[in-house]
């Protein structure tokens, strides 16, 4: 008798036990998803930032213009978003810079005066994709083909296809312009981009359409 009650008690508390286990653990995921909660930003906070790069390269060019939003889907850790800021700016510098036509140059292709530069934000899966768009000239692909030859990084009778030759741009230290500008050129610098997208855990690829502009697609984890 005395051995079964010692049993029952015994088996009381393991189950007491355990229904205070699992109230802690549920207790945990309610704090730990409030902190990932409360470490999530909207993209929009650092729109501010953003246009006034653009505003201000597009002054210093004489370009005409303008930055926008397209699909805003989700928000960002603020750790992710504040180390982002950076190479999304030299990004846009280089869309303004180089990927932007100057508004003769514009006119003759027979494209709007003001160009166009589109920021979209969306999820796939548990990654977050920011996409940078502009409506310029594209990517110059014989130039970025001639260096890729030069620098060993493909042979002249490799039959690449201009997609995988366009991604040479993010190789260290690789540029197709003949002179570096303070603002930057588009190759410029795009390797120091896709570095500290990699240490961020993330990726960047580049597609790009001759005459009609390119895109420019970080994904981050």
């Amino acid at each position: 008798s005395d051995l079964l009650d010692i049993k029952r008690t015994l088996a009381e508390k393991t189950r007491d036990l355990e229904t205070v286990l699992i109230q802690q653990s549920r207790v945990n995921s309610q704090l730990q998803e409030g902190l990932m909660r409360s470490r999530m930003v909207p993209f929009s906070s650092i729109l501010p930032r953003i246009r006034r790069v653009v505003r201000q390269v597009a002054g210093e060019l004489g370009k005409s213009v303008e930055l926008e939003l397209g699909k805003m889907d989700g928000e960002l850790d603020r750790g992710i978003l504040e180390r982002i800021v950076a190479p999304l700016e030299h990004m846009l510098r280089n869309a303004v810079d180089h990927g932007v036509e100057s508004r003769e140059k514009r006119l003759a292709a027979g494209k709007p005066e003001t160009g166009r530069i589109l920021i979209d934000i969306a999820r796939e899966g548990g990654d977050v994709l920011i996409a940078v768009s502009d409506d310029g000239a594209g990517v110059n692909l014989p130039a970025v083909r001639l260096k890729a030859i030069e620098r060993g990084l493909m042979k002249p009778d490799d039959t690449l296809s201009d997609h995988e030759i366009v991604q040479f741009i993010l190789h260290s230290g690789f540029s197709t312009a003949e002179k570096v500008t303070q603002i930057s050129g588009r190759g410029v610098g795009m390797d120091v981009v896709s570095s500290e997208i990699r240490q961020m855990g993330g990726s960047l690829e580049i597609y790009s359409t001759p005459g009609a502009g390119s895109r420019f697609v970080i994904r981050l984890p």
